[in-house]
């Protein structure tokens, strides 16, 4: 039976334990340092907490450390391994493979989507170098997955179904060092790509001006939960570690009820975790923050993959504006659409210029009105709602719950008393526990006794669990004061708890001497800086496994002439009608501008590929 994975993100321990209430099988989250977010680290001890917690539902916890170091960073780096697998974590995310040459914890590891893991050559050596699963590149289709399942049969295989996409392929995205010196490989995107850019022809002409040319769409892979299943996916990641608690609730929740809905039909798959999650709202991916939708190059299908109007979060159509009285505006709103105190209302001042407000009173059904002074609105305008009150007042800490079968068994020794059973997760292994008693004698009432014990051991509030049964074996009626069935209780879930985290306690050896026959695949051996070599044992793990000559990252030396800094399948010759091949046009290049610097957009037709170069001087054709 194959195992299916719902990965959820976590900024920090709350976040995590939402995630996991929500109905995630595994949640992934940044370590103390060398996370690809510098801004959202965790301690040792919230990293311990937050295991502890996950392991009690069979969840497990991927540490990110997932960013390229240099000599120094790759040994605090390696110690904070250990550090993170004594606390618990079950992985370790990384993109820099200088750490495995070198002594590592026995803990599973991740290939990070920082390392392109876009070939299937490139995803059979990371299965032969030791690593247990890979984040597969965003950009690939199911045809291309299907391809790297045949050519890597163990390794599991993991890819992101929803959340932001990055425009560039990851690892291999240099366009925030060219331009600002921060390094997406540091952990340290600028996010160039969701600025206000112009785009120019090789002419000179302006064909955008200040427009969000390279901010994507977010990816919503709902539609397509079961192909990625047949293709070979494991594993269904939902990007958003900076993201707040209320989006990862909903979004977590979401995507729990479509892969419940296929696994419940489909007897050759089972969760990877264990627990029934009950929500008190319906989920709704339209209501958190997304860029509209799209599920990029999934099908191979050639669409502007991008909002050129705003990077950000527009919200759901809601209907258009009819008119303004004063203060009060009045809507023609779709059917279903009820407006509430606190709504966020947005709406397109221009093409690209968004604005909005908060509704201070809802009227009626079709009116509602802004205390702040209104600009002009014309009627007909439509407007959009970025917040919606009443759903996000849903998203409770208490709006999830999760909870897992308990099976007891009460029984009695010739000296006290014991309690015996199992839940979902230890299934198979049975705890006990036992407690004599100070005095041993018969209760005189028997049925009394028999509701107490019913009573005390059933009491599991504040706890996960739910009581499936409880069977009663006794054999001596034994007089029991109700604190010691409570203390019996406890410390029966007590030893459940501590065995739960030595079931999820699995051992992956690595042995780097082992790993010397291992060869780079073939699509990597000529990587120049894009093999991101920023410290010695990276470089001499490159040398060791085939590479002939190694090219230090473009963070270490960005050189003096213009470079390849981002590739997409996000294409401008596309959008703008210029491709050769769709439109027949005739092949040139364009000059992308961001602040004062200039890239040359190319294009790569063969592999419906576009490519910035640069940075560059401005070209003599623009005049602005």
């Amino acid at each position: 039976m194959r195992s299916i994975e719902l990965l959820a993100p976590a900024k920090d321990l709350k976040c995590g334990m939402t995630a996991i209430l929500s109905g995630a099988d595994a949640v992934y989250i940044g370590g103390p340092s060398y996370g690809a977010r510098v801004n959202a680290p965790n301690t040792l001890e919230d990293i311990r907490e937050l295991c502890d917690f996950a392991h009690q539902y069979g969840a497990r916890i991927h540490v990110a450390l997932n960013t390229i170091l240099n000599n120094r960073e790759l040994d605090e780096a390696r110690e904070l391994a250990f550090e993170l697998y004594d606390a618990g974590a079950d992985a370790l995310i990384i993109q820099d493979l200088g750490l495995l040459n070198g002594s590592l914890p026995p803990i599973e590891l991740h290939a990070s989507t920082q390392q392109d893991n876009s070939s299937p050559d490139k995803i059979r050596f990371l299965e032969d170098a030791g690593f247990s699963q890979a984040v597969l590149a965003r950009e690939l289709s199911i045809k291309e997955i299907r391809d790297i399942r045949a050519a890597a049969k163990d390794i599991k295989l993991e890819a992101f179904v929803h959340g932001a996409l990055c425009v560039g392929m990851s690892g291999r995205c240099y366009l925030s060092a060219a331009v600002t010196g921060r390094s997406a490989n540091r952990g340290e995107c600028a996010q160039l790509c969701r600025v206000a850019q112009s785009l120019y022809d090789e002419n000179g002409r302006i064909l955008a001006r200040d427009r969000f040319l390279l901010s994507l769409k977010d990816l919503n892979q709902t539609a397509n939960l079961r192909e990625l299943i047949d293709a070979g996916i494991s594993s269904f990641k939902i990007e958003g570690r900076l993201k707040d608690e209320g989006y990862v609730r909903n979004i977590t929740a979401w995507y729990r009820e479509k892969l419940d809905l296929i696994i419940d039909e489909r007897p050759d798959l089972c969760r990877s975790s264990f627990g029934r999650t009950e929500t008190s709202f319906t989920p709704n991916p339209a209501k958190s923050f997304n860029r509209g939708f799209t599920e990029y190059n999934t099908h191979e299908g050639k669409d502007n993959y991008a909002n050129f109007n705003a990077p950000g979060y527009v919200g759901e159509k809601i209907g258009r504006l009819t008119g303004v009285t004063g203060h009060v505006l009045h809507f023609n709103l779709f059917k279903g659409v009820t407006l509430h105190n606190g709504d966020s209302l947005n709406y397109y001042k221009s093409e690209a210029e968004l604005a909005g407000f908060r509704i201070s009173r809802v009227i009626n059904d079709t009116q509602a009105e802004i205390f702040q002074d209104l600009p002009f609105i014309r009627p007909g305008t439509m407007f959009y709602r970025s917040k919606d009150a009443e759903f996000e007042g849903q998203l409770t800490d208490s709006s999830s719950v999760r909870t897992l079968k308990l099976r007891l068994e009460y029984f009695e020794t010739d000296t006290g008393i014991g309690l015996k059973g199992s839940d979902e997760v230890t299934e198979g292994h049975e705890i006990t526990v036992t407690a004599d008693l100070p005095e041993c004698n018969e209760a005189r009432d028997h049925r009394k006794l028999t509701d107490n014990i019913t009573g005390k051991i059933g009491r599991l509030g504040g706890t996960c669990y739910e009581l499936e049964n409880l069977g009663l074996n006794l054999t001596h009626h034994w007089f029991v004061p109700q604190s010691m069935l409570n203390d019996l209780r406890r410390s029966f879930i007590e030893k459940l708890r501590i065995t739960k985290n030595a079931l999820m306690k699995k051992v992956t050896v690595h042995e780097p001497e082992k790993l010397k026959d291992v060869r780079i695949a073939e699509s990597e051996m000529n990587l120049g800086f894009r093999a991101n070599i920023f410290n010695d044992r990276a470089n001499e793990f490159y040398l060791t496994h085939g590479v002939q000559n190694t090219v230090p990252a473009y963070e270490k030396d960005q050189g003096d002439t213009p470079r390849e800094v981002l590739v997409s399948k996000h294409c401008l010759h596309y959008c703008f009608g210029l491709c050769p091949l769709r439109h027949g046009a005739p092949k040139q290049d364009l000059y992308l501008k961001i602040g004062k610097t200039f890239f040359k957009v190319s294009n790569r037709c063969a592999k419906c590929r576009m490519v910035l170069e640069g940075p560059v001087a401005k070209p003599d054709c623009i005049r602005d």
